[in-house]
C-alpha cells in the first residue's frame, strides 16, 4: 500500500513544503471545517425543500442517533426518576398504613360505642318484655275467669234448676217445629272444650298479641270476655223466660262471636303459621258462633209461638225454609269461605230437628231428613275436582 493509497495522508512529497504548511496549519482546517458545514447544511435545505417527506427519516435517525449515542444521560434519567419514586411510594406506604390503623381505630371505637349502647339498652329491653309479660298474664287470668263463669253457670242453671227450670224444660213448653230434639244440645259440652283449646292456643301465642291502646287487652280478648258475659245474660233471661230480652241478647252475643271469629282467623291466615295452629284458632270460634246462629233462630221462633197461635201448616212451610237457608249458608261458608265447621254444626241441629219432628209428623220429618241428606251431599261435595264441559 502506498502512501497515495492513504487516506489519512495530507500531502504527497512532490508538494511544496510551504504550500503543505498552510495547508495543515490548524487555522487553515478550520475554515475547511467551517466550509464543509455550509456546504453541507445548503445541500440539506435544498432536499428538504424538493421533498419534504424525506425530512422525517432523517430526524428519526438524528433522533435515534442522538438518543443511541447517549445511554448513559437516559440511565442516569431513569436512576434520577427512580430516586424521586422512591421516597414518595415509601410516603404513600406510611399513609396507607396510618388510614389502615386509623380505620381499625374507628371500628374498634364504634364496636365499644355499640358494645355500651347494647348493655345500656338490655335493661329497658327486659323492663318493656316484664311490661308485656304483666298486661298479658293480667289478660289470661281475666279470660280464663270469664270462662270458668260462663260454664260454671251453664252448669250451675242446668244442675239446680236456676228459676226453677231447664233448657229442656222450657223448650217442651211450647210446640216449635225447628226445635232440635233433646240431645242436640249437647253440642254445648263441645263447644265448651273447644274455647277452653281455643284460650290455651291464644295464650301460648304472646308476639301475634296486639296491646289495645293504652288497655291491657287486646281486641279478641275483650270480644271473648264480651261473648262470656252476654252468654250468661242470655241463659239468666232465658231461664226466666224473658223471651224479647232474651233474643235481643242472643243477637249481639251471634254477632259479636262472629267478629271474633272474623278476627282470629284474619290472623290464622298469615304466613309463617302452621296447619294444626291455625285450625286451633279458628274452628272452636266456627263452632261457636255457628250454634249461636241456630240458637239465635230457635229462639226467635219459640218467641213468636210463645206469643201467637201458630198453625202446623205455617210451621211446617217455616221449617222447611229455615233448614234450607240454612244448608245454602253452609254452602258458601264451604265453597267461598273454606269453613267445613259451619256445614257440621247445621247438619248436626237439622238432623235433631227432622227427628223431632219425625215423632208427631212422620211425612214431614221424612222431607226434612231428606233435604238435610241431600244439602250435605251439595255442601261437601268436591265441585272444584268436577266441572260439567259442553260438547
Amino acid at each position: 500500500m502506498t502512501d497515495k493509497d492513504n487516506p489519512r495522508r495530507l500531502w504527497t512529497d512532490d508538494e511544496n513544503p510551504v504550500e503543505r504548511a498552510k495547508r495543515t496549519s490548524p487555522a487553515m482546517q478550520g475554515n475547511q471545517s467551517s466550509a464543509n458545514s455550509a456546504s453541507a447544511s445548503r445541500s440539506s435545505t435544498s432536499t428538504g425543500s424538493g421533498s419534504p417527506n424525506s425530512s422525517t427519516p432523517k430526524s428519526s435517525t438524528s433522533n435515534s442517533s442522538s438518543s443511541g449515542s447517549s445511554p448513559s444521560g437516559a440511565a442516569d434519567h431513569q436512576s434520577g426518576d427512580s430516586s424521586k419514586k422512591a421516597p414518595t411510594d415509601k410516603t404513600s406506604a406510611d399513609e396507607t398504613a396510618n388510614g389502615v390503623k386509623s380505620r381499625s381505630n374507628r371500628s374498634s371505637n364504634e364496636a365499644a360505642q355499640e358494645s355500651n349502647q347494647t348493655k345500656q339498652s338490655q335493661p329497658e329491653k327486659e323492663q318493656q318484655s316484664s311490661k308485656g309479660r304483666g298486661w298479658k298474664l293480667f289478660e289470661d287470668i281475666v279470660l280464663w275467669v270469664a270462662w270458668v263463669a260462663m260454664v260454671g253457670f251453664n252448669g250451675y242453671a242446668e244442675v239446680y234448676h236456676f228459676n226453677g227450670t231447664t233448657v229442656g224444660g222450657l223448650a217442651r213448653k211450647v210446640d216449635l217445629w225447628i226445635m232440635p230434639a233433646g240431645y242436640v244440645f249437647a253440642i254445648w259440652g263441645v263447644i265448651y272444650i273447644a274455647l277452653a283449646i281455643w284460650l290455651f292456643r291464644f295464650c301460648l301465642a304472646g308476639p301475634s298479641r296486639k296491646r289495645l291502646g293504652f288497655l291491657p287487652f287486646t281486641l279478641s280478648g275483650l270480644l271473648f270476655v264480651a261473648t262470656c258475659c252476654l252468654n250468661i245474660a242470655w241463659l239468666a233471661l232465658w231461664h226466666m223466660e224473658r223471651n224479647f230480652w232474651a233474643l235481643v241478647i242472643i243477637l249481639i252475643l251471634t254477632v259479636l262471636a262472629w267478629m271474633l271469629y272474623a278476627l282470629v282467623r284474619r290472623d290464622a291466615t298469615k304466613a309463617g303459621t302452621p296447619t294444626a295452629a291455625k285450625a286451633l284458632d279458628w274452628i272452636p270460634l266456627s263452632i261457636y258462633a255457628s250454634w249461636l246462629s241456630v240458637a239465635t233462630l230457635v229462639n226467635a221462633g219459640y218467641m213468636v209461638v210463645a206469643g201467637h197461635k201458630v198453625g202446623n201448616a205455617v210451621q211446617g212451610f217455616a221449617t222447611i225454609i229455615v233448614v234450607g237457608a240454612l244448608l245454602a249458608v253452609a254452602y258458601l261458608m264451604n265453597r267461598h269461605g273454606k269453613d267445613w265447621v259451619f256445614g257440621l254444626v247445621v247438619i248436626w241441629a237439622c238432623l235433631g230437628i227432622g227427628i223431632r219432628i219425625f215423632s208427631f209428623a212422620a211425612v214431614m220429618g221424612v222431607l226434612v231428613i231428606a233435604l238435610t241428606a241431600v244439602g250435605a251431599f251439595l255442601v261437601y261435595f268436591p265441585w272444584s275436582k268436577f266441572r260439567v264441559v259442553r260438547r
